[in-house]
């Protein structure tokens, strides 16, 4: 680091977290109600939505090492290396998050298809360009373990103030008093959120600084191929991706099922807005402890022995049938509390594997490393949805009922919220207890091998 450079302090805290505000402000809101809109109020067959998310997910994976090679290869602007494409990138972002909740009931059932399709392709170019930047920028901001921490804490608290808004109040307003999606409603909801997203970018670019100056050999060229190959070698990125997508695409489901539960089983989507508060208590306890903690053990402790708790709470969600909602309310929020450190350093953790594989291979390659990571989050996405709709559909929802549903189809759906994440927990504590082996407190960034 040069001396002339602006030591690491509270700005770059405040700077990062506007970014993954900016992120969530669209992605919470597509990730929460996309299947909700073009299932529900568009009436596309659940079945046909599994097949169409994976596919756009798929399409989402692969945009993601592409421009991140790209943005490798591209030369630095005055104002760094990654923060252009932020600043620049935000407003595509903007319109294509609007176009994706056209509301057309009536139009035939082919073009609600390909309006699904198309706009979700858009988005996903739209949101990799401004995303896998962002994630990549904080392996330059600095290279200290406890300042990593604290970035992560920060980008975890923008996530958690932007999808407040998606998981709280949003439920108020996009259902009616029958519980039913009210589908006018949503683009007005996504480009409100999408523009207070291109505020919170311009925020990050002006103050976060980028550091970090690698010198990187004349002769490096962008070789994906090697990137790839050293990435699946990479012990610890391998326990991170597994875990992520464990994460991913078993636990995250409630996210996307919480709107059927609550409006099939409980009969209450009201209750959707408390459940949220419980999703976001785990995040608010790891931000307050997870700086001594760290200083005390390791990431690779608070983020792994946790999962047992997890895995019993689930485990009662899954096998024990409630019918009072606030008494599954209190066993869902301990099963996310163990989840809460581990949500709060995984950016972390991400950064220590880039600067892992850089000592590995000699190169130094933040967005290709992350945008590759990225892909597989963004694939066990698209699997977890695909699983969510092929769950609803395998629960016998019928799309012409709403939520006047079966009762055998609700205690369907019930048990699908919690076994999905209780072998999530499962698969999640095997890969960090077994696999991942960084543990900063032995030596600083110090592999430990075999």
């Amino acid at each position: 680091m040069e001396k002339s450079v602006r030591p690491f302090g509270i700005r770059d805290k405040i700077g990062y977290l506007f970014g993954d505000f900016g992120c969530n402000m669209s992605f919470s809101f597509i990730n929460s109600y996309m299947m909700v809109f073009f299932v529900t109020c568009l009436n596309i067959l659940p079945k046909h939505y599994a097949v169409i998310i994976i596919v756009c997910k798929v399409w989402d994976a692969i945009n993601d090492p592409i421009i991140g090679g790209i943005c490798d290869s591209a030369k630095p602007g005055k104002s760094g290396k990654f923060k252009p494409w932020i600043k620049w990138g935000s407003i595509p972002l903007l319109l294509a998050s609007i176009i994706m909740f056209i509301y057309i009931p009536d139009a035939p059932y082919a073009l609600r298809v390909t309006l699904c399709v198309a706009s979700y392709f858009v988005w996903s170019v739209a949101y990799t360009s401004v995303n896998v930047p962002y994630g990549s920028l904080q392996s330059v901001i600095t290279t200290d373990s406890i300042e990593r921490a604290e970035l992560s804490n920060s980008r975890s608290i923008g996530a958690m103030l932007a999808q407040a808004p998606a998981m709280i109040l949003l439920p108020l307003i996009v259902y009616d008093s029958n519980d039913q999606p009210i589908g006018e409603r949503f683009i007005l909801v996504a480009g409100i959120m999408a523009l207070i997203g291109v505020f919170a970018f311009q925020i990050t670019v002006n103050l976060v600084t980028e550091r970090v100056q690698p010198k990187i050999q004349q002769k490096q060229k962008f070789n994906y191929a090697a990137t790839l190959k050293a990435f699946l070698t990479n012990r610890p990125m391998m326990a991170l991706t597994i875990s992520t997508v464990a994460y991913l695409s078993l636990i995250m489901t409630a996210t996307n099922s919480l709107q059927y539960l609550f409006m099939l089983y409980f009969k209450n989507t009201k209750l959707i807005s408390v459940a949220a508060v419980l999703i976001a208590l785990p995040m608010l306890l790891a931000v307050a402890l997870v700086k001594p903690l760290v200083k005390r053990y390791s990431k690779k402790v608070i983020c792994t022995y946790p999962f047992i708790i997890s895995i019993i709470a689930t485990g009662i969600m899954t096998f024990v049938r409630f019918t009072n909602p606030y008494v599954w309310l209190v066993v869902f929020a301990i099963g996310m509390m163990a989840t809460g450190f581990y949500m709060v350093l995984i950016w972390a953790m991400v950064a220590d594997c880039i600067d892992y594989q850089e000592k590995k291979t000699g190169r130094r390659e933040e967005s290709s490393i992350y945008a590759t990571y990225s892909f597989f989050r963004k694939l066990s996405q698209g699997i977890g949805s695909a699983i969510v709709s092929l769950a609803i559909g395998w629960a016998g929802y019928i799309n012409e009922n709403g939520a006047n549903q079966a009762p055998e189809v609700a205690g369907n759906v019930y048990f699908a919220v919690g076994f999905l994440p209780f072998i999530g927990s499962i698969l999640c504590f095997v890969s960090m207890l077994l696999i991942y082996n960084i543990d900063e407190k032995k030596e600083n960034i110090n592999e430990r091998e075999n």
